[in-house]
């Protein structure tokens, strides 16, 4: 009555696509392992798995294993259904939402995986790279990108003034991707870095 969930089922939310690079797993063949799970250990008590710690008695259980199947099942279909209506893999990324049913699950919290990075990943396993943005087929590469960025924007101090800026207001994504074109234009500038 004990099911070792391996590295299936976890406490954490799994990568669908690893930052260290590797081939993007299928989520929904993912959530079909954890719904075989479920019906192969109909009297499971215990879940246990590879890196946390373990999950007693049999409704815990269970619905532990359906938080993790469901979780993945919605990051897939979610995903394509925002791709079918033309959204890119960046806007799935931004607009997809846990529902309060899956949210409120310790695992989806994006400690380790998050729903942003899966949602990229569910994109790219069935569509590849392209986000159907033309803009995006020839970009420049990153040092004379960053390097024009920088030009355009008034010079290395205007950009440090506005990433300063955009820290001081909250919005560290925007002073990221201020620094990040610095950074590729001048890669020794310190206080860029």
């Amino acid at each position: 009555k004990a099911f070792c969930g391996a590295e299936i089922v976890n406490r954490t939310m799994h990568n669908l696509y690893t930052l260290r690079g590797t081939k993007v797993r299928d989520a929904l063949k993912w959530s079909g392992y954890i719904d075989d799970a479920i019906a192969r250990f109909p009297d499971v008590e215990v879940v246990f798995m590879s890196h946390n710690w373990p999950v007693f008695g049999h409704d815990r259980s269970v619905g532990f294993l359906k938080g993790q199947r469901d979780t993945y099942r919605f990051i897939h279909d979610q995903t394509l259904r925002l791709a079918n209506q033309g959204a890119t893999p960046r806007e799935i990324a931004e607009t997809l939402e846990l529902p309060p049913s899956l949210a409120r699950h310790f695992a989806n919290r994006g400690y380790y995986g998050t729903l942003r990075h899966n949602a990229k990943a569910v994109y790219q396993f069935y569509f590849g790279w392209y986000d159907g943005n033309p803009a995006n087929l020839d970009p420049l590469p990153p040092e004379p990108l960053g390097a024009r960025y920088v030009e355009a924007m008034g010079g290395a101090e205007a950009v440090k003034a506005k990433a300063r800026a955009a820290i001081a207001e909250g919005d560290e994504r925007w002073a990221v991707t201020l620094l990040d074109h610095l950074v590729f234009a001048d890669p020794d500038d310190v206080e860029a870095r």
